[in-house]
């Protein structure tokens, strides 16, 4: 089974999370905001958060584990 993916993006005037789950992507101003969203996101979810550079390209790509896994 393919790990739902949470994108985070930059936008024209800040950074977007987007997913399979939102009717449209959410918008935030800054990148430590779009991506403290998306790690909440990913664990509800159990999903991979993907943050992507102004260029496109892929600045990091990790899985969200779940709060019984760190507690271990």
């Amino acid at each position: 089974m393919q790990a739902r993916i949470i994108r985070v993006t930059p936008v024209d005037s800040g950074w977007a999370l987007d997913c399979a789950s939102f009717p449209q992507p959410q918008r935030f101003p800054t990148l430590e905001d779009a991506i403290s969203a998306g790690w909440a996101q990913a664990r509800r979810e159990h999903g991979e958060l993907h943050i992507h550079r102004h260029d496109g390209g892929l600045r990091l790509r990790a899985t969200a584990g779940s709060a019984e896994d760190s507690q271990g």
